[in-house]
């Protein structure tokens, strides 16, 4: 279990992975998205022939005591460490009407943290959830962009 582990689990859930939540985005923009992009391609590199598509990026990372109290996450004779990291993830889509558009981005963290609520777990981690979403706020109109930032809880275990 891991960061890559984890990264993995969740782009499979959003190219298709998780039907409810396939069909919850297909629903809300008009169209289904199976494209996921990685490493963070600059917005303005993302050609309209990729619209709609998720982008998705590995963001910071530190050592959690989740479930233990403990800051480091070391466990005793320090045979595993608890980590916690983030991993961003944004979709992208064409939409013309201003208002339109505003009542898409309202309904995206219930459709993204329904998405977590049915898959705790992606990846073998302790746990994954919706951590925060920032929208864009139309400023890039007619392209519209919100992003999600999940949160999730590992432990790495040391070889023998």
């Amino acid at each position: 279990m891991g960061v890559k582990a984890f990264t993995d689990a969740l782009r499979a859930l959003l190219e298709g992975g998780d039907n409810e939540f396939a069909a919850d985005i297909e629903a809300l923009i008009g169209t289904p998205v199976t494209r996921v992009l990685r490493a963070n391609t600059p917005w303005e590199q993302i050609g309209a022939n990729l619209l709609p598509c998720f982008v998705m990026e590995q963001g910071d990372g530190r050592a959690s005591g989740w479930g233990t109290g403990e800051d480091s996450g070391l466990v005793i004779g320090h045979s595993s460490q608890g980590f916690a990291s983030e991993l961003d993830v944004c979709l992208l889509w064409q939409q013309q009407d201003r208002e339109t558009a505003a009542d898409q981005r309202a309904q995206l963290p219930e459709i993204f943290a329904r998405l977590c609520l049915r898959n705790p777990q992606p990846g073998g981690v302790n746990g994954a959830w919706l951590q925060e979403w920032m929208p864009d706020q139309g400023v890039r109109h007619p392209m519209q962009c919100w992003a999600a930032r999940i949160h999730a809880e590992y432990d790495i275990t040391r070889t023998p």
